[in-house]
């Protein structure tokens, strides 16, 4: 029985990276864009911005939280620039707002359009980890403090 939890914890762990390795990197890197990029984006637009772009998990369930960085395309693709495979570290910092579903129940999880976020922005801008395919950046992985 112990061997069937660790095959589908392996599994669960390994998803979405299982699913990005599905996709070309120039849908990866298109859906990167419309996930995560927003220039100019305010901690009150989360709701609206998460529901146009419709992004929800692969089940149609709200994401728990989406990251939007509010710089230009080109700053972020200049992280990959040199980069042709695997995670980096942005050597600028990048202002960015996170969205938190709000309204969460822990039997019932929302679908969209149910979906109400919260939005944040932290003080100072910070330094990004990316994955970059073929010198284009396809998943966001998190800021550092």
């Amino acid at each position: 029985m112990k061997s069937h939890h660790v095959g589908l914890l392996l599994l669960l762990v390994n998803a979405p990276t299982a699913s990005r390795q599905n996709r070309s990197p120039a849908d990866q890197y298109q859906k990167f864009r419309l996930q995560h990029i927003n220039p100019g984006m305010r901690t009150s637009e989360c709701d609206s911005e998460i529901l146009s772009r419709n992004i929800e998990t692969n089940t149609n369930l709200c994401k728990w939280s989406n990251t939007f960085i509010t710089a230009p395309l080109d700053q972020i693709k200049a992280i990959c620039r040199g980069h042709r495979n695997g995670s980096i570290t942005s050597n600028n910092p990048f202002t960015f707002v996170m969205c938190q579903l709000s309204n969460v129940d822990p039997n019932n999880q929302p679908r969209q359009p149910n979906c109400q976020y919260q939005g944040w922005s932290p003080r100072f801008a910070k330094k990004m980890v990316i994955v970059c395919e073929e010198e284009f950046p396809i998943h966001f992985e998190t800021f550092i403090p």
